[in-house]
């Protein structure tokens, strides 16, 4: 009897380490924002948890001291294992090769030119990577008259830092066609252009150097801006829907020399407008997990 005890104990505990060791989740969650908001979604990226369904890295890194690559999953509170990644780079700079899509339709953003990888930066408590205003970029490789609604409506969330500087944060330009954001311009506004440039009103005065939530939406009639679930603004969109073919960008949209100096923690596409109650509860949550 004494040692089915001591049996049943060692397999017990076997099967729990091994549980512990596939999942890593000291905290774990049982409900994430977007598990019920997953309908015409384009992308989801974060470094956090967003659906519950995803189980699968949320980043993959470049160790700078001997090129090594590594992805990382959760660790504690849903936010990617920072004391994994601290170990894994023991004092060595990191950069970012794919921030992976969390919506279950693997459209990743990835960079496999070294020189042009976006610094990752470890922070507990909000995560991020930054362009150097020079060349580093991630690309979706998918065409953004895919992600959004054949170049039209279309609804992107994003926790970034904004920083004044003309560029281009996310998305995508080309022939003569914009379906991306200015965050900020050189002026300190900051600028959505869905489709075309330029419909007015089109920006307002954005803080620098601050963490915020941005929501740009098209609809099929109207523009709008939201910052930390205050409307901006709300205005009818008369230019022309995205007719090039260009895929999307972060930190840079091929614009031109315009590549952003901003930071990432979230950012995730809508294919469409969606609803209200959707948009401000994304909002929310964002607000409140990432303490802004």
């Amino acid at each position: 009897m004494k040692y089915l005890s001591f049996l049943f104990i060692i397999i017990s505990s076997s099967i729990y380490s091994q549980i512990g060791q596939y999942n890593n989740y000291p905290t774990m969650h049982y409900y994430h924002i977007l598990d019920d908001k997953l309908d015409s979604i384009s992308f989801a990226f974060s470094m956090r948890q967003v659906n519950t369904s995803y189980i699968g890295p949320f980043v993959k890194l470049r160790r700078a001291s001997d090129n090594a690559e590594l992805d990382f999953c959760k660790g504690q509170d849903d936010i990617v294992d920072i004391d994994s990644i601290n170990s894994w780079r023991n004092g060595s700079d990191v950069f970012i090769t794919t921030w992976y899509d969390q919506s279950g339709l693997g459209r990743n953003a990835v960079q496999t030119n070294t020189t042009f990888q976006p610094r990752f930066i470890p922070d507990p408590g909000r995560p991020y990577f930054f362009g150097d205003g020079t060349d580093d970029r991630l690309d979706v490789l998918t065409d953004i008259k895919t992600l959004t609604n054949n170049g039209a409506n279309g609804t992107v969330f994003s926790v970034y830092y904004s920083t004044n500087r003309n560029q281009t944060s996310w998305g995508s330009s080309g022939g003569g066609y914009r379906w991306f954001v200015h965050l900020n311009w050189g002026n300190g506004q900051a600028y959505f252009d869905p489709g075309q440039c330029c419909n007015n009103p089109r920006s307002f005065v954005n803080p620098g150097n601050t963490w915020s939530t941005l929501t740009c939406i098209r609809t099929t009639t109207n523009v709008i801006m939201r910052r930390n679930n205050i409307q901006q603004f709300n205005s009818a969109y008369t230019l022309s829907d995205f007719l090039g073919s260009s895929n999307f960008g972060i930190l840079h949209t091929g614009a031109g020399s315009s590549f952003a100096t901003n930071r990432f923690t979230e950012l995730i596409m809508y294919k469409y407008d969606i609803a209200n109650s959707k948009v401000s509860a994304i909002e929310l949550d964002e607000i409140s997990f990432w303490n802004l």
